[in-house]
């Protein structure tokens, strides 16, 4: 308060002597700095506030951002390396594959061969054993056969006394004897 009445003083005695010439573009300015200063007075408690109000805002809203920026970094970072891994981990199953099919690859054909082999010795067994009872079934069946000749020989040499036919029976019956 001091201050403005020192300024308006001075002023006035200014004028009064004509030192200081009060035309329109004076006056004019002279208001214009009395509404600026009157203005800065009354309100610039309020700008400060609402200036330090915004700051904050923003403060906080940088602070915001940059705890998000950090946080999806961290984020991509962790993607990054689990790309990593995850494409680590799929070499790692190429080459578990690349060894599964070259063993398969080099125990296929021995399994193979085992595999035919067993088919072939039970085919093998049940064709021995087919022809072993083959073999007993055609001896029993020309032994039957037999038989039934040499009945129907005797029978016929018995019946017609024939010369020839009693060596060929004698003949016939050793052999039989040999045979069984």
């Amino acid at each position: 308060m001091l201050n403005t009445t020192l300024i308006i003083l001075i002023t006035l005695i200014l004028i009064s002597q004509n030192i200081l010439l009060l035309n329109e573009e004076t006056l004019i300015l002279i208001c214009f700095v009395t509404f600026i200063w009157l203005f800065y007075k009354k309100s610039s408690q309020n700008i400060k506030d609402d200036l330090n109000y915004q700051s904050l805002a923003i403060k906080g809203s940088i602070e915001n951002s940059f705890e998000n920026l950090i946080s999806s970094l961290e984020m991509e970072l962790k993607t990054q390396r689990d790309l990593t891994n995850l494409a680590r981990n799929f070499i790692q199953l190429k080459q578990h594959f690349v060894n599964l099919n070259s063993i398969t690859s080099l125990k296929l054909p021995i399994f193979s061969l085992n595999n035919y082999q067993d088919i072939y010795r039970k085919k093998l067994t049940f064709t021995q054993k087919l022809e072993n009872q083959t073999s007993k079934l055609i001896a029993l069946l020309l032994i039957k056969k037999l038989k039934k000749i040499l009945y129907l020989k005797k029978f016929y040499t018995q019946s017609f006394q024939l010369s020839n036919s009693t060596c060929i029976q004698k003949i016939s019956l050793r052999e039989y004897f040999n045979f069984v």
